[in-house]
């Protein structure tokens, strides 16, 4: 499954916590135009997984519109069967830096009376990537229109972990990206693909 913690990084440009994100399998909610718009990025990073190990002197990169990043990130919450993030959409910004909005949904589980059952988070981040890992800065953050700590993202990353029975850890932590991809670049509206 894709944690919390998982959706979070998702919505700075990173698949990770080990889960493979690179895999494409069908899904019920996600519908063909959407799937349609992500196949190039599915497709890529299969191809790019088949193709590690070149040499790195042979580095490469593809460049994907911020619709297309926006559907590959609804398929593989699709994919994963995440039962805690509803949706997540992402504005791909200069620099390495993006604006999302991830929904959660704790439903039924009860977290200790820390957190409402359903969360909207709102953020601004940059994020540094290299070595075929990533880690994030957050800027700023929002539960709905309200201004958080960032260090409330760890708090929501940690009480969804120990739902799901995972040992927690923190946003700031490097995250593996899928197989083969060795780093990440934003510019406005495009992700751009290190490989």
């Amino acid at each position: 499954m894709l944690s919390v913690k998982k959706a979070v990084v998702l919505a700075v440009l990173a698949a990770a916590a080990g889960a493979s994100l690179d895999r494409p399998s069908p899904a019920a909610q996600a519908g063909p135009d959407v799937r349609a718009k992500a196949a190039g990025i599915l497709d890529a990073l299969a191809k790019i997984k088949a193709q590690r190990g070149r040499p790195a002197a042979d580095r490469r990169t593809l460049t994907f519109s911020e619709a297309e990043f926006n559907a590959y990130i609804a398929c593989r919450l699709e994919d994963e069967n995440e039962p805690y993030v509803k949706r997540a959409e992402f504005k791909l910004l200069e620099a390495n830096h993006v604006e999302g909005r991830v929904e959660v949904d704790l439903g039924d589980q009860k977290a200790a009376g820390l957190l409402p059952r359903r969360l909207e988070l709102l953020f601004s981040a940059g994020f540094e990537s290299r070595d075929g890992r990533i880690r994030i800065d957050m800027d700023k953050l929002f539960l709905g229109s309200q201004p958080v700590a960032p260090a409330f993202v760890d708090l929501v990353i940690g009480v969804a972990s120990r739902l799901q029975g995972l040992e927690p850890t923190s946003l700031g932590d490097w995250y593996d990206l899928p197989p083969g991809v060795l780093g990440l670049e934003t510019r406005p509206g495009q992700v751009v693909i290190i490989y």
